[in-house]
């Protein structure tokens, strides 16, 4: 049995960021402020590590000196960068063409990495996931409902890859 291509987990992980930003917004600012500013900075987290990668797999420096910016973002804001990193990862995985040779890079910390083209992506699927975990019990505790973050639903719901494309 196969596995799910990249390029689908890659639109999976698209729609849970967007369907978790739009769950976030719902919370009441004047009830849950902080806990909502928490939500978005840990999807704010998500975003950055997502460029961080990006710039990692480019071979650029991605200009992030921490794992977190400075300033909160809007919603709004945080989910057009979101959407427009999604857009450029599932670009990169239906162009590359050796996503297994190891591609070095230094982490924000200053240590030294080596991953591939395939880790990297697998990288940013699976710490999404684990921080969307985080926000959607965030969500729940403020009063708001939770998106349905699994992969079951989207397959269900949206399109799968093609045979033509393992990654």
């Amino acid at each position: 049995m196969a596995l799910p291509c990249l390029s689908t987990l890659l639109s999976f992980k698209r729609w849970a960021d967007q369907q978790t930003l739009a769950a976030i917004a719902t919370i009441d600012d004047r009830q849950y402020a902080e806990q909502k500013k928490i939500m978005i900075r840990l999807m704010n987290h998500i975003y950055v590590v997502d460029a961080i990668f990006k710039g990692n797999l480019q071979g650029i420096d991605h200009g992030y000196q921490a794992l977190n910016t400075v300033d909160t973002p809007t919603i709004t804001d945080l989910s057009q960068a979101m959407d427009h990193c999604s857009e450029w990862y599932l670009s990169y995985v239906d162009q590359w063409s050796t996503p297994t040779h190891p591609i070095l890079f230094t982490f924000v910390d200053g240590g030294q990495g080596s991953m591939s083209a395939v880790e990297m992506v697998e990288h940013i699927l699976h710490h999404s996931s684990y921080h969307r975990g985080a926000v959607g019990w965030l969500i729940s505790q403020a009063g708001g409902v939770a998106p349905k973050d699994v992969l079951s639903v989207f397959l269900r719901d949206h399109a799968q890859c093609s045979e033509s494309n393992p990654y």
